[in-house]
């Protein structure tokens, strides 16, 4: 795949030059996604752990008193997809590691600091 990749984009005159790898704990990242709900009329984003609303069942932003869940947002789900990466593209980091263009990026600190890092990466920082 990595390598049908580099041949179409030298055929466009064009070059793959980073690569970001997201790395994760698999069991804390299931725990975030598992826990993530949402306020169903104004959307904002609560979690079970980590962002409560403040008031029990009421929402923060507009009052709101529904909340739903993402149908995909569960622990079964979340091992379809970490095999998913496992089998198609775990396969590709040593590849692009070996050409020197992966670059790794902590997944599990804040969302403000993972944009950070992933904006340091593609600005070449």
């Amino acid at each position: 795949q990595a390598k049908a990749l580099d041949k179409m984009l030298t055929e466009a005159a064009r070059k793959l030059d980073r690569v970001v790898e997201m790395e994760v704990d698999e069991k804390a990242l299931t725990e975030r996604i598992v826990g993530r709900f949402s306020c169903a009329k104004c959307g904002t984003g609560y979690h079970d752990k980590f962002k409560r609303p403040k008031a029990e069942g009421v929402c923060d932003v507009c009052g709101g008193k529904e909340f739903t869940r993402r149908k995909d947002d569960n622990a079964e789900t979340m091992k379809t997809r970490m095999a998913a990466y496992r089998a198609q593209t775990e396969p590709l980091l040593p590849y692009y590691s070996a050409r020197g263009v992966l670059r790794k990026v902590d997944g599990m600190a804040a969302m403000d600091e993972v944009y950070r890092q992933i904006s340091g990466v593609l600005a070449g920082t």
